[in-house]
């Protein structure tokens, strides 16, 4: 008898053992859900990526406790558990091919209400350097965008080109090259606050594939083919599409060789927004590839310039 009895208050107090513990592991993770709702959760994109900037710049203290939790945790947390990434995608954004430096403005062309912005998330994307070589200088997405802008300009569609280096901004910011779409994203923003008048947007890229699939040649003359992507992943990307569509008709309707067509890219491995979502008229150009020279790129520019005029003026 004596020996159930102490049996059975052994297994009470190992049920109490367990139901204190219970009940402090429910006490911690209630406590803990209403700390994470308050500081984390209802933190969309843009207001981590200014949170996270403003961390980095140092340039308030109004935060402390927020700034505390970021020390605590590292940037992949955050955006695990405010944003639902599980990882970076970090394959997509490396550095691929030639690479360029930055290129200061040979025009320093400023124009009035300027209703397009060209600019370049990869702006160290470069292309081979042929006859520059000897000068020690490689022609890049950038070099491409301010010969697109004169274009444009002299067409009668007042153009502008982003000319903060993006380098310069992920090294402030000790942010990885992935981080690119982010960087570009806060001068594009930055870009419409001080441009009430834009109203397009194209990111310049190049691409890596090899030169057969980035050239082609019409009546002996060398051009660098374009390709358009879209990216899937937001609500509205089939307006970004019509406007790619447009201007890749147009293309085709002077020769079908000089494009590669749209490619249309969502889902997971992929960046799937490309910062398109900031605007129905926002596309992304490939132009060329990594093989491609600047005097093959400006014959497709001048293409590009004339099927986007066209575009802009609704014909």
């Amino acid at each position: 008898m004596a020996k159930r009895l102490k049996t059975k208050r052994k297994l009470k107090f190992g049920y109490k053992v367990l139901l204190s513990i219970g009940i402090a592991l429910s006490s911690f993770f209630f406590i803990f859900h209403i700390l994470y709702n308050k500081f984390l959760i209802k933190l969309d994109n843009e207001t981590l990526i200014n949170h996270l900037v403003d961390y980095n710049l140092n340039t308030k203290k109004s935060h402390t406790i927020f700034y505390d939790i970021v020390n605590l945790n590292s940037t992949n947390f955050l955006l695990k558990y405010t944003l639902g990434v599980d990882t970076l995608k970090e394959e997509e954004e490396e550095v691929s091919g030639v690479e360029a430096g930055y290129v200061e403005d040979p025009y320093d062309t400023k124009v009035k209400e300027p209703v397009l912005y060209i600019y370049n998330t990869h702006q160290t994307e470069g292309y081979q350097k042929s006859n520059n070589a000897s000068y020690n200088i490689t022609p890049s997405v950038l070099m491409a965008s301010y010969i697109l802008r004169e274009s444009l300009n002299d067409l009668g569609i007042p153009s502008m080109v982003e000319t903060n280096d993006i380098a310069e901004l992920l090294r402030v910011h000790n942010w990885k090259y992935s981080y690119s779409y982010a960087a570009s994203k806060i001068l594009l923003e930055d870009a419409i606050k001080k441009n009430p008048s834009l109203v397009y947007f194209i990111d310049l890229h190049r691409d890596s594939m090899s030169y057969d699939i980035t050239t082609t040649t019409i009546d002996n003359k060398k051009f660098a083919k374009v390709l358009f992507v879209i990216g899937k992943d937001h609500p509205n990307y089939e307006k970004n599409l019509k406007m790619a569509e447009a201007i890749n008709n147009y293309i085709k309707g002077i020769n079908p060789k000089l494009t590669r067509g749209i490619s249309q890219k969502g889902g997971s491995g992929v960046n799937g927004i490309y910062n398109q979502n900031i605007s129905p008229n926002a596309i992304l150009i490939e132009l060329g590839g990594q093989y491609n020279t600047i005097t093959e790129i400006n014959n497709t520019l001048n293409i590009l310039a004339e099927a986007i005029y066209h575009y802009v003026k609704g014909e």
